[in-house]
């Protein structure tokens, strides 16, 4: 009986019989109730985002980017080898993993400072199921003065010191303070979810030694992978050479292969009989398409094929599954091991029949910012690709990019002619979209609670970050 259940039929019980108890009495009879059900959950949860971590750099799918400590969590859980994002920015693809519901349903995250939806975050589900909940953040676009996304968090540590040249908390104190809670709550003997934010593969790319030059120890050019260096590339002003770029790849490869030297201690901590673990990423990284080191405007499969991991008690060992998933399926999937109610009127569904069977869906639906010069939606089957402009919520076929994935899966020819039926790309996300926005979309925050602008210093991070800027630099279907 999980906790949703209980509260439920305390809720419905006679009337006359909370009548003849004192409130005192009828709060003890509800926890204990909730100590009975706690005893029975599965598991703790620790769910840990590597921020801008591509899938298809790391050597767990195929990549060059050694990851031992993932790939040892991967090989005794479940790996998703077809997993994607649904929106290329770091606040708006939290909420949608945290939510279960598609990025529109959020609104405009960044200028409101939270979301639109109303039904319960993962951390709020956790929290009243009595769970301790925390968050550890590590960047500037994640913290809740930029997303509101604390909710159900009754610890949401994201204050730190700011570096111009690095951008980033560091990833030591971020999984320096998890581990430490972690280890705290363990002596509790109650059930705790803790969040971990990573941003330390985010630009700019400058690993220390020895990651530095653990891809590429032969590069004599001048290109660093520091914000300066990269900003003209970014801003589509430069093109960089086949040795600049393989040079800034072998960087931002080092940066996932440090982060992963980082996470060890966390995962030692978390990693009991007792705790699942769930490793995902918000969005991936562009080094081609003549759209460089950037992720907002673009939706081709290394900004969003990203890699997802579970681990623990109720997941099967040394499982690969091929199912195309989408980041809205993690919270269902989590409620789902953790044996809690799920939640009905979402786009996420429970991946747990995957690990037995090939097939979750069709095609995973995904979408840039609608507020952007050129927003774009792409649909993506196992085999096949498109992608479109998106105008007032409506796909433009006229100049989409169509690819054939199998034969062509760096995306190089936008011209193939795709066999399954793709052109209605705008009104199949919108039937998907449609009524959760109905069900769970709140209104637009009235301008009294919405936060008060950024400070000047608060300003200069996002804007650093490519936050506050002008037009979008990626090309988009004409």
């Amino acid at each position: 009986m999980n906790v949703l259940l209980i509260t439920s039929l305390l809720a419905c019980s006679s009337g006359d019989s909370n009548q003849a108890k004192t409130p005192a009495e009828i709060a003890a009879e509800h926890n204990k109730q909730l100590e009975e059900t706690r005893a029975g959950l599965v598991s703790n949860l620790v769910m840990i985002s590597l921020d801008t971590v591509s899938a298809e750099h790391m050597r767990l799918y195929g990549g060059t980017a050694e990851a031992p400590n993932l790939e040892k969590l991967g090989q005794d859980g479940v790996v998703y080898t077809n997993a994607y994002t649904h929106f290329p920015e770091t606040a708006i693809s939290h909420w949608t993993m945290m939510t279960g519901v598609l990025p529109d349903v959020h609104g405009d995250v960044p200028a409101n400072g939270t979301s639109r939806y109303t039904g319960p975050t993962l951390a709020e589900r956790l929290r009243d199921a009595g769970y301790q909940t925390a968050a550890f953040i590590g960047g500037e676009t994640l913290t809740d003065r930029s997303t509101g996304l604390s909710r159900g968090f009754e610890t949401y540590d994201d204050q730190h010191a700011w570096n111009r040249d690095d951008l980033k908390r560091p990833g030591k104190e971020v999984a320096d303070k998890a581990t430490q809670w972690i280890e705290e709550k363990k002596k509790s003997g109650k059930p705790f979810f803790a969040f971990v934010h990573f941003f330390d593969a985010h630009f700019p790319y400058t690993p220390a030694a020895p990651w530095d030059k653990k891809y590429d120890s032969t590069y004599n050019g001048s290109l660093t992978g520091s914000d300066a260096d990269l900003m003209p590339f970014r801003d589509g002003k430069k093109t960089p050479t086949t040795e600049d770029l393989a040079h800034i790849k072998a960087l931002y490869q080092g940066e996932i292969s440090e982060l992963d030297a980082i996470l060890k201690p966390l995962l030692d901590a978390a990693d009991d009989d007792k705790t699942m673990i769930v490793v995902t990423s918000d969005h991936g990284e562009s080094f081609g398409h003549d759209y460089w080191f950037n992720h907002r405007d673009g939706l081709w499969d290394d900004i969003t094929h990203v890699p997802l991991i579970m681990n623990g008690p109720n997941v099967p060992p040394h499982k690969r599954v091929g199912a195309l998933t989408g980041l809205v399926d993690v919270m269902p999937t989590i409620l789902d091991v953790l044996n809690l109610e799920p939640l009905d009127g979402v786009n996420g569904t429970s991946t747990r029949g995957v690990w037995t069977s090939p097939v979750l869906r069709p095609a995973i639906f995904s979408v840039t910012d609608p507020k952007r010069p050129s927003p774009q939606i792409a649909k993506r089957t196992l085999s096949q690709k498109l992608i479109a402009k998106r105008v007032d919520g409506k796909a433009i076929m006229d100049g989409a990019m169509r690819y054939a994935m199998s034969p062509d899966p760096q995306e190089a020819d936008p011209t193939a002619t795709l066999s399954e039926e793709f052109s209605e790309i705008g009104a199949e996300y919108n039937a998907l979209l449609l009524p959760i926005i109905k069900k769970w979309q709140g209104d637009v925050p009235k301008k009294a609670t919405v936060k008060p602008p950024p400070t000047p210093e608060e300003h200069e991070r996002l804007k650093a970050l490519g936050y506050v800027d002008g037009p979008a630099k990626a090309p988009t279907p004409e």
